[in-house]
């Protein structure tokens, strides 16, 4: 409280507010006189008395003026103040008056520093604050810039991730596809293949197509062989494939070969009936199968044991590693 009396002083000391002539008294007045004429003014100043022409200013000024003035420090150094400007007033006075008006003009400029000092001040001040929320900003907009950035490069490695395990999904399936569908047997045997090539899966369906290609071929040779009798008149064996079929040659022709029949000598005719069954190499088809039956069982079993051998030799290298 001293100290803002003491400094209060000085500045009105500096200003050249002179106190004593606020309250209507004078330098030699005593602290009881200076309370007595601070009363006296805030007859007029005071809120409850002046009503609307209370001027808060003007309180405020009598009410510091009385401050100072009642407090020995800040007294002293307002008298002390005064005193210096009474003192340099003296002096003005005491110059010429182009010398005062150049030290006046002095002070002016000293002033007009002073205040552009602190005009300078203040912009600075008010820069500052500006500069702050353009870097405050600047710095905003380039964290949002490296956050959509960051978004940006997530997106495409999720997508990316997606597309891949999209492709693995698909091969998995169409690789599970072609595991799963099963073999068709072949309907006849492949060029250069032999019929045991295809293992045992398939063994059932080359059976039944070895019977029926060699059922076609007995009676393509038994068709040829009657033909061939009838043409030459020679009358088919007894028991004979040809015969079996019921095929019968047309009439015109059985005249013919009874005519001829009759003509051969008596040994002839079992001749040609031995000639004729051992020229038909169909004449005993389930000898054929079975032997074509028993090379693609031993063909088998062949494989079978060079795969089980093959599994022994990998089961040893496995336990040596």
């Amino acid at each position: 409280m001293e100290t803002d009396l003491i400094t209060y002083a000085r500045d009105a000391a500096a200003k050249g507010d002179d106190l004593f002539l606020l309250l209507s008294t004078d330098a030699t007045a005593s602290e009881s006189d200076i309370r007595r004429a601070f009363k006296r003014k805030a007859l007029t100043a005071h809120p409850d008395k002046a009503g609307d022409a209370y001027d808060p200013a003007l309180y405020e000024r009598l009410e510091r003026a009385r401050d100072v003035l009642c407090s020995p420090a800040a007294r002293e150094a307002y008298n002390s103040g005064m005193s210096a400007i009474r003192q340099k007033k003296l002096q003005l006075d005491q110059m010429s008056e182009r010398r005062r008006k150049l030290v006046e003009d002095l002070e002016r400029r000293e002033q007009a520093a002073k205040r552009a000092k602190m005009g300078e001040g203040q912009v600075q001040a008010q820069r500052d604050p500006e500069r702050e929320a353009m870097a405050a900003r600047g710095r905003a907009k380039m964290e949002e810039r490296q956050r959509l950035m960051r978004e940006a490069e997530e997106r495409e490695s999720r997508a990316q991730r997606v597309k891949k395990d999209d492709e693995r999904a698909k091969e998995h399936a169409e690789q599970t596809a072609r595991n799963s569908t099963p073999k068709s047997p072949p309907t006849s045997p492949r060029p250069g293949a032999s019929f045991a090539d295809d293992g045992a899966e398939g063994l059932d369906a080359r059976e039944a197509w070895l019977e029926r290609r060699i059922k076609e071929k007995a009676e393509r040779r038994a068709e040829r062989a009657r033909k061939k009798a009838v043409k030459s008149g020679v009358p088919l064996a007894p028991g004979s494939e040809a015969q079996n079929q019921g095929a019968t040659p047309p009439p015109s022709s059985t005249g013919a070969a009874k005519t001829d029949a009759d003509k051969i000598p008596p040994a002839a005719a079992p001749a040609s009936t031995t000639s004729s069954s051992s020229a038909n190499p169909a004449a005993n088809p389930s000898a054929r199968l079975s032997s074509t039956m028993a090379r693609l069982k031993a063909a088998q079993a062949k494989r079978d044991e060079e795969k089980r051998k093959r599994e022994a030799e990998a089961l040893a290298n496995s336990v040596e590693a």
